[in-house]
């Protein structure tokens, strides 16, 4: 092995100070995109909610149509039962 040395002392201290340098531009970065992937399941999350209350709406409205329906179709036929009822009560 030979003792000359590749790097000077000078050489090496700009070294690290670029790492240095490099590290807290990466470290900055890091933390911008921890930010924006919390920011991202965030809407996620948002987003599984207006899902929810949408279906929610949707079934609830399918009912309301349903119920209305039926009292549509079979409205008559109980009409019709009560008003016998209380024709052969009156007798």
């Amino acid at each position: 092995m030979s003792d000359e040395q590749w790097y000077s002392n000078k050489d090496l201290h700009k070294i690290m100070i670029e790492m240095s340098k490099d590290f807290t531009r990466l470290r900055t970065e890091m933390e911008e995109t921890r930010k924006t992937i919390n920011k991202y399941n965030g809407l996620r999350e948002e987003i599984a909610k207006v899902q929810k209350e949408i279906i929610y709406m949707k079934a609830t409205g399918v009912g309301r149509s349903t119920t209305l329906e039926v009292i549509r179709n079979w409205g008559g036929w109980l009409f019709a039962l009560v008003t016998l009822v209380v024709l052969l009560l009156n007798q």
